[in-house]
């Protein structure tokens, strides 16, 4: 019953559902793997371009800007299913809206455990 009010985690949520698509093509996600972190300026961020690349790059993040014409794409090989992971996206999304940029999600392969 008290469940019912434990405030969302809409990172989990978001990561959840990428994870669920992972399971069904059997993978798990435990294994290290590539992943792709997008983030996006809002329309007042443009500005905070270099704390962005500054932040992610400090946080073992690869970007190669010239990847993207607007935002970034942050690259790394890790796992996806552990809690750590799910903070790792919330640090993202928390820094990212100080910024006046959007932490827009991940993707990765498929890989069978």
């Amino acid at each position: 019953m008290f469940g019912l009010f434990r405030k969302r985690d809409p990172n989990k949520d978001s990561n959840d559902k990428v994870r669920k698509a992972l399971r069904e093509h059997g993978d798990g996600g435990t294994v290290p793997r590539h992943v792709m972190h997008f983030v996006y300026p809002d329309a007042s961020g443009a500005n905070n371009t270099t704390v962005v690349l500054d932040f992610l790059v400090m946080n073992g993040l690869e970007v190669d800007p010239s990847k993207t014409e607007k935002g970034y794409i942050a690259e790394e090989t890790r796992e996806v299913a552990s809690a750590d992971f799910d903070a790792h996206t919330a640090r993202l999304t928390h820094a990212m809206k100080q910024w006046n940029w959007k932490y827009d999600g991940w993707e990765c392969a498929v890989v069978t455990d």
